[in-house]
């Protein structure tokens, strides 16, 4: 009997829900359910699923915080599946610019038009990052294949800065599958992966996609 591939999927987790959201209006997915439908069961099996995210704070969000760690506890009750989080980060926008309602005269960072005099309030804009999540799934990926921990990888993630990581993963003899939504298309992956499955989206309760 021939040996499965053994299959370890990595979620770029803030990738996948607005590209799930974007493509099918579908915020929460079984994600080990998906994986399952993803292989070829007859000759593949999954061993591992780490799922990388950020968490949004209480203090920036305190509803989507909730609803997030919701999701995140559900996840990892799952088997194979470990979520690894990272960190959310506030960077502030440097040449912010609005436009004076009355007169429309382009300002910067000032509280008074400087053309008419209307005054104005701008606000402290900032905007909020992931630090290190992609460098964190890309050292796992690497670190994971030179350990022989599985013979295929499946990679949620539209993200062309994995390409790096993906072509020496390949060096090693290991196969990268681009497992991605109709839309976007990210061309450099499809030519560095070995494979490509669309994720499917299918109107009925056990599909991949369905309610979570």
């Amino acid at each position: 009997m021939t040996q499965k591939k053994r299959v370890y999927a990595y979620f770029d987790g803030s990738n996948f829900y607005h590209l799930c959201k974007k493509n099918y209006g579908i915020k929460n997915v079984d994600i080990l359910q998906l994986c399952n439908l993803t292989i070829n069961q007859l000759t593949e099996e999954i061993l591992k699923i780490k799922y990388f995210n950020s968490p949004v704070s209480q203090q920036a969000n305190l509803i989507v915080s909730r609803i997030q760690q919701r999701f995140f506890a559900k996840i990892s009750r799952l088997p194979f599946v470990e979520v690894i989080l990272g960190k959310l980060v506030e960077r502030p926008l440097n040449n912010i610019h609005i436009n004076c309602p009355i007169c429309k005269h382009q300002m910067a960072e000032t509280l008074n038009c400087p053309k008419c005099g209307t005054p104005q309030r701008i606000v402290d804009c900032k905007k909020t990052s992931e630090k290190g999540v992609d460098v964190n799934i890309a050292i796992t990926m690497l670190l994971d294949g030179i350990e022989n921990k599985y013979d295929q990888v499946l990679l949620f993630s539209s993200d062309a800065d994995f390409s790096p990581a993906i072509k020496y993963i390949k060096k090693i003899g290991k196969e990268v599958v681009y497992c991605r939504f109709p839309q976007p298309i990210t061309s450099e992956l499809l030519q560095v992966c070995s494979e490509v499955r669309v994720i499917p989206k299918e109107d009925r309760e056990n599909s991949p996609l369905g309610p979570f």
